[in-house]
Formats: C-alpha cells, sequence, structure tokens
C-alpha cells in the first residue's frame, strides 16, 4: 500500500536458519574456500539425532500404543534430540555458506570457526615469498629461510578444494 514502510518479508526456513543471501562487492576476484568437510560431519551428526528421535518415537509407539497413559508422557522425551540437531544443522550450514580461506587480490583473508568478524587475518600476496601445502598443512612463508610465517591446517576443507587451492596460490605467487 502506498505511504506504508516497505518492511522485507522473510520465509519460514530463512528466519530459521538464517539462508537469506549475502551480497559480496566483487564476488568475481576473490576464490572461497568453505569448510565442507566438517560441514558433512555436522549433516551426519544431524542425521543420526533426526534418526535417534524417531527410532526412540517408533519404538515407543510399538510398544505401548498411542492410547497408553506412560507413552503420552514418554512421548515427549523423543523430541529432546531434536534440540541438539537443530544447533548442529545451524553449524552445517553455517561452515558451508561462510569462507575459511579466501584469495582475494589483496591477499589471503583466514576467517576463525569462532567471532571470523573480530578474529580475522589478512596475509598479503607481498608478505608470501614462498609456500608450501601437504595434505593436512598450508604454510604461508615470509622469508627465503622458511624460518617464519603462517600455518594453516586443511582439514576443513574437502580433498578436492586442496588441490584447487594450491593451483590458485601457485599461480598467485608465481606472477608476483
Amino acid at each position: 500500500m502506498p505511504g506504508q514502510p516497505d518492511i522485507p518479508t522473510r520465509t519460514f526456513f530463512e528466519r530459521l536458519f538464517g539462508l537469506s543471501p549475502k551480497s559480496v562487492a566483487e564476488s568475481h576476484k576473490e576464490l572461497r574456500f568453505t569448510r565442507t568437510r566438517q560441514a558433512s560431519q555436522f549433516f551426519i551428526l544431524t542425521a543420526f539425532l533426526l534418526m535417534l528421535g524417531v527410532a526412540s518415537f517408533v519404538a515407543l509407539f510399538a510398544s505401548w500404543g498411542p492410547n497408553d497413559v506412560d507413552f503420552h508422557f514418554y512421548a515427549w522425551f523423543c523430541l529432546l534430540p531434536l534440540i541438539p540437531s537443530y544447533f548442529t544443522l545451524r553449524l552445517a550450514i553455517h561452515c558451508v555458506r561462510h569462507a575459511y580461506i579466501l584469495l582475494t587480490p589483496m591477499g589471503v583473508e583466514v576467517f576463525p570457526f569462532f567471532k571470523p568478524e573480530k578474529n580475522l587475518q589478512i596475509i598479503f600476496w607481498q608478505e608470501v615469498h614462498s609456500f608450501d601445502i601437504t595434505e593436512a598443512l598450508l604454510t604461508l612463508h615470509s622469508s627465503p629461510e622458511k624460518t617464519s610465517g603462517t600455518v594453516l591446517t586443511l582439514k576443513p576443507l574437502a580433498t578436492a578444494q586442496i588441490s584447487l587451492l594450491q593451483k590458485a596460490i601457485k599461480a598467485r605467487t608465481s606472477s608476483n
């Protein structure tokens, strides 16, 4: 209606799981590596907790039936695994949506799991002399002697992403 403020409408799932899209200024200039390996573990834990709740409800229903007084009292306990499953699902979605390592024209941005907006670390490309990537670690050396630098774990990344990360860093450091 004219004259009324435009109130953004969000769907139920957007409010429940925080699925609103986030805008990035120049997304075509960055490579984003997310915590997909951690997310898959949280998704598996979510599925396990949901199955635990459903299985306990089915077991109660099969042993007592819907008209038993004890069934009505103990059926609420079947909802208890749904509480941690909600939080593990939120964690999994957070791991998939938010970056862990971000390669930009300015440098490498590392986002920690807790309070990423406060504890963000930026390593400029001018500071990176060389790098080493193993299956578990990314080491960005800031001296030719390889005595100082930054060590990042690659355990949160999927194995397919590690080779892409290696190619991207190699291309960027060779152009410096």
